[in-house]
């Protein structure tokens, strides 16, 4: 390795590109640079020679309890989450849009159980009363919720509420 200085453009591994690539040297301590800015992604990171092994993903975190191993808290951690998989149990860590996914799929059935009527196929044209059912092309069958005259609805399909024109 020879003498570096700042503004050099030198080839160093991106932490974020994870890749080797052109680097400009952003600060030096006696000729080794020891920041540098990725010209790919432009992210400013500490120096890591291209040699040098790219960085794995840590493992998930498990506390372990006094008087226990880490394999041992490993193992009762894995074993915990086989046997509420076992029972149907969700996972512990569910996240905000898979919750709200789930909420509004269980709103929309509720409302489709709740109207008799066959879905009526959805035209921009058409005029589609409040509860009744309508069967979109693309987001599938739906029920009308509100219809704003004179020339919009809100339908509740599986995936939530959308906004559509209609000749109302």
């Amino acid at each position: 390795m020879g003498s570096f200085v700042t503004g050099q453009i030198i080839e160093a591994r991106c932490s974020r590109c994870r890749d080797i690539t052109g680097h400009v040297v952003v600060a030096c301590l006696k000729g080794i640079p020891v920041k540098v800015e990725c010209r790919a992604c432009g992210s400013v990171h500490r120096y890591a020679a291209p040699d040098a092994p790219a960085r794995r993903a840590q493992e998930a975190t498990v506390s372990v309890r006094a008087g226990r191993d880490r394999t041992q808290a490993v193992d009762a951690a894995a074993h915990a989450e086989a046997v509420r998989g076992e029972r149907g149990e969700r996972p512990c860590r569910q996240s905000r849009a898979e919750r709200s996914r789930e909420e509004a799929e269980s709103r929309w059935r509720d409302a489709v159980a709740g109207i008799v009527s066959q879905p009526v196929p959805y035209a921009m044209t058409g005029c589609f009363p409040a509860d009744s059912l309508v069967d979109h092309p693309v987001f599938g069958v739906g029920a009308v919720l509100e219809v704003f005259p004179p020339d919009k609805m809100d339908v509740l399909f599986r995936g939530g509420v959308k906004r559509l024109r209609c000749a109302c």
